[in-house]
């Protein structure tokens, strides 16, 4: 039986386990952290399920949904909660505004809801209207989105509606986030059709703003899938060690080798790095020195959520929609009304309400208390909510920065430990920061190793 080593226990790691032993491998998993899950983390407390991490997955691909349905929770799938009105708004000039209708990857499929969006200036549209006679622009080689998006359509376009939905979704602004790397798609379209305006015609409706909805949840939150996956890899006969870190790994004549933080060495034939990316590069440093530095060149950026809970009569009426994105510069990017949005979130006398913080507040060493305030000064100007709330809770991690030249790094980790065989990078610092593709990542990740192992 081959013997596959995973390190790191996030969903990536859990998720190439589960590929190991479905594969029939013998797997042995081992996380430094005293929790499985990374990111993905449900608290329950006081009636209230507080999502700490990502709050949905994306069922297109079905690569997430696929794995739901293998450990039996297929029946546990929701899809946001139904709304009378508009799901999601852009907050700009102090008013909430309806997000275009069918509105990705940065553009409506229908330009008339472009033509007629007070998100815009006239201004702003007619500067929008010159991407069709422009001519192309992508030459070889990675670039930012934003300076490329302004060329097109202008700067009024990006700042007010295209930065505020797809960039707090990556950690950063579109000035360093990579074109290649989080909208590849605009590659092909500038090239297929010239006019982005053409191409958005021409394209099925995106996801970013939340117009249109591919995004489940699971009714127990996304906890329940680390605990599924825990519990039937434990019954698979796989081994999954928290609280153990791999000080080492190295290359034998017959075998690869881990030593771990508890003093135990293991002999094995394959091995996953599900790990994030700067533990990666210490483990491969010895050994893949190329992958080991291009590893080590990938960026971070900080990331706060701010989950707050009120009782309904705090608010002059209770919010019915799902969400909003900021459009002018402040401590908070994203809110989204938790409990209108999924059911079961909090008791129906209560509003459970999620903000993610932007980078540079988040960055900052600010107390959680301070986060929370900031949050609920921020409520109360736009929903009206008054007194404090009932419940605070402030979680924060590292995420994955795709900045100009991300593709590259990781084509140069990757070809670097191509030399090894039996050894591959998986996980949201390479190939995508979703659940689903952190899925993908994971299981494809486990088959390419244990097939080269040896």
């Amino acid at each position: 039986m081959t013997r596959l080593l995973v390190i790191g226990g996030g969903i990536t790691g859990l998720a190439a386990a589960w590929q190991g032993v479905r594969s029939g491998a013998d797997v042995l998993l081992v996380e430094a952290d005293h929790r499985l899950g990374g990111a993905v983390h449900t608290q329950r407390t006081d009636g209230l399920l507080i999502e700490n991490g990502p709050d949905s997955f994306d069922k297109h691909p079905d690569d997430a949904r696929r794995l739901v349905d293998e450990l039996g929770l297929g029946g546990q799938v929701i899809h946001p909660s139904p709304v009378a009105g508009e799901r999601a708004f852009v907050r700009s000039g102090g008013r909430l505004r309806p997000v275009p209708v069918g509105f990705g990857p940065v553009l409506p499929t229908e330009l008339g809801q472009l033509a007629t969006t007070p998100i815009l200036s006239p201004l702003d549209k007619l500067r929008a209207a010159a991407d069709l006679l422009q001519p192309r622009r992508l030459e070889a080689g990675d670039t930012a989105i934003g300076p490329f998006l302004r060329a097109r359509l202008g700067a009024g376009v990006v700042r007010k509606l295209v930065d505020p939905v797809v960039g707090g979704g990556y950690g950063g602004s579109l000035d360093e986030l990579s074109l290649d790397a989080v909208l590849p798609a605009l590659r092909g379209q500038e090239g297929e059709y010239r006019s982005l305006l053409i191409a958005a015609r021409h394209e099925r409706p995106s996801t970013a703003a939340g117009a249109t909805v591919p995004f489940v949840s699971l009714r127990e939150g996304l906890g329940s899938l680390v605990h599924a996956l825990a519990e039937q890899l434990a019954a698979a006969g796989a081994e999954v060690r928290t609280g153990v870190a791999a000080l080492g790994i190295g290359r034998h004549p017959t075998c690869s080798r881990v030593a771990l933080s508890d003093g135990s060495t293991y002999p094995v034939d394959a091995i996953v790095l599900a790990g994030d990316a700067t533990s990666s590069a210490r483990l491969l440093a010895p050994h893949a020195p190329a992958a080991g530095a291009a590893l080590a060149a990938l960026q971070t950026a900080p990331t706060a959520v701010v989950t707050l809970a009120y009782p309904v009569d705090a608010f002059p009426e209770p919010p019915g929609f799902h969400e909003w994105v900021e459009n002018q510069p402040g401590a908070v990017r994203r809110v989204t009304l938790s409990s209108a949005k999924w059911a079961g979130r909090a008791p129906d006398d209560v509003v459970l309400i999620r903000a993610v913080i932007a980078r540079r507040v988040a960055q900052a060493p600010l107390p959680d208390a301070s986060l929370a305030a900031t949050v609920g000064v921020q409520l109360r100007r736009v929903l009206g909510v008054v007194g404090e709330p009932v419940h605070r809770t402030v979680s924060r991690w590292s995420m994955p920065l795709y900045a100009v030249g991300h593709r590259a790094r990781v084509a140069a980790a990757t070809s670097a430990l191509a030399a090894v065989p039996g050894w591959h990078l998986a996980g949201s610092a390479f190939n995508g920061t979703g659940i689903a593709q952190c899925i993908a990542d994971g299981r494809r990740a486990a088959s390419m190793a244990l097939a080269t192992a040896g």
